[in-house]
């Protein structure tokens, strides 16, 4: 295993692509979310100026009478919610460097001189945990420094949710390994990605019965790590990270780990 995580971190530490990826990611997270607070109040206002009823309050009101989001434990939430909108940038790390072992015939190498086909899947499964713990010790940083605790209440109360969010980002990046062993070209990949994302899971779930759909990969990564805004508004919002979806996400996860080894096997690596 130390074999194997010493080759993918030579691959990505020499690798410009990924610090200018790493970069742009921290570059984006951490300023929007020393911002976010007056960016959902500024919404906020814009939209009740609009034409929403003066009897309702606004998130931009709630936020001025003290309901700061960064308040433990509800920072935990916002700050796991705003790295989730980034975790496309992790995917493209990922996809590049899967889909360049494609492009070089380095994958078909590797093979050659004597590693084995699980070798080649663990290998970027410890990738794929790199990056997601990379992120995970971000939100907590970020989560740890703009945190208010003016009520007494633990710095770790509702922490959960940032085990929730490490496991849904988990569970995205294997997806985008299976796009990555399924396509193996970059370009179609992140379109691919990009697209179930936004379009065409939304489009599935339209057709299913919510008891179904609600288990399709990014309704379930959505229900792990939900939007928190409307908790300004009085609302509770509640994120699963039941025994169910965790068993779900594992059966996922299991099925596109087993599909890779399923494709390498099949000669896939050669094609």
């Amino acid at each position: 295993m130390i074999r194997l995580l010493k080759i993918e971190l030579n691959k990505m530490l020499y690798s410009k692509v990924f610090w200018i990826i790493i970069g742009l990611y921290v570059l984006l997270i951490v300023p929007i979310a020393f911002q976010l607070e007056d960016m959902i109040g500024g919404f906020s206002m814009s939209t009740n100026t609009n034409g929403q009823e003066a009897s309702q309050p606004s998130m931009g009101s709630m936020l001025v009478s003290g309901n700061s989001i960064y308040k433990f434990p509800a920072v935990w939430h916002y700050i796991s919610y705003l790295a989730s909108w980034f975790k496309l940038l992790l995917a493209i790390i990922l996809i590049i460097n899967v889909t360049n072992e494609y492009s070089y015939k380095t994958l078909r190498q590797n093979i050659i001189d004597g590693m084995s086909k699980w070798e080649v899947i663990w290998a970027k499964e410890l990738v794929i945990v790199l990056l997601s713990l990379f992120t995970f010790l971000i939100v907590i940083i970020l989560s740890l420094i703009l945190g208010i605790n003016s009520d007494d209440v633990s710095i770790f109360n509702g922490f959960s949710i940032v085990f929730a969010y490490l496991f849904s980002l988990l569970f995205y990046l294997n997806f985008a390994y299976f796009l990555c062993s399924w396509l193996k070209r970059s370009g179609f990949v992140i379109g691919i990605l990009f697209l179930y994302t936004l379009v065409i899971e939304n489009l599935i779930s339209f057709k299913l019965p919510e008891s179904i759909s609600q288990y399709l990969p990014m309704n379930l990564i959505d229900s792990m790590v939900p939007n928190p805004v409307s908790r300004l508004l009085g609302q509770d919002v509640v994120y699963d990270f039941s025994i169910t979806y965790i068993g779900v996400s594992i059966v996922y996860i299991a099925l596109f780990i087993a599909l890779n080894h399923w494709m390498l096997k099949k000669g896939h690596a050669g094609k």
